[in-house]
């Protein structure tokens, strides 16, 4: 194997590491990670992602503190998701750091067409904090299965 490969390699892996704090990633279900660096404090981050959840008849909130929220969302079809946003104060600008993560509940959604992205996705951009100052999302297909195939809409 070539250096040039090997480099990659451990550059992908090293990603996937910091982007989930080194958590494994559950490969029997259908998930999605996301990192988004916002220009907003934490605290006004939590309030907007409450109240648009709220506003979604589709989540159900579940144990929520200032800096995480944890809520299971159910699909058109039934399907359940556990959808959990943690958050931690960045010293540039003031602002929040929000991680994502969406998993879904059965074996059966491994390939849900960008479902996880949406549930995850929505709440960011209902909320508008996907207009806030420096907003950066990152995240790629192999920390979110189907990203590159979602079609999200905000109801």
């Amino acid at each position: 194997m070539s250096a040039k490969i090997k480099f990659a390699a451990l550059v992908l892996i090293l990603g996937a590491c910091v982007l989930t704090h080194g958590a494994p990633i559950e490969p029997t279900h259908a998930f999605c990670k996301i990192v988004w660096l916002l220009g907003v404090p934490c605290s006004k981050a939590n309030v907007a992602m409450m109240t648009q959840m709220k506003a979604m008849s589709s989540y159900k909130l579940g144990p929520v503190t200032p800096l995480l929220i944890q809520a299971n969302h159910t699909s058109a079809v039934g399907q359940v998701e556990s959808v959990n946003f943690t958050m931690s104060s960045t010293a540039m600008s003031l602002g929040c750091r929000v991680d994502g993560a969406s998993t879904s509940a059965f074996w059966s959604s491994l390939f849900d067409n960008g479902t996880n992205y949406c549930n995850l996705r929505n709440v960011i951009q209902g909320s508008g904090l996907s207009k806030a100052p420096g907003f950066t999302e990152y995240t790629n297909e192999w920390l979110c299965l189907g990203y590159g195939l979602s079609a999200c809409k905000v109801k």
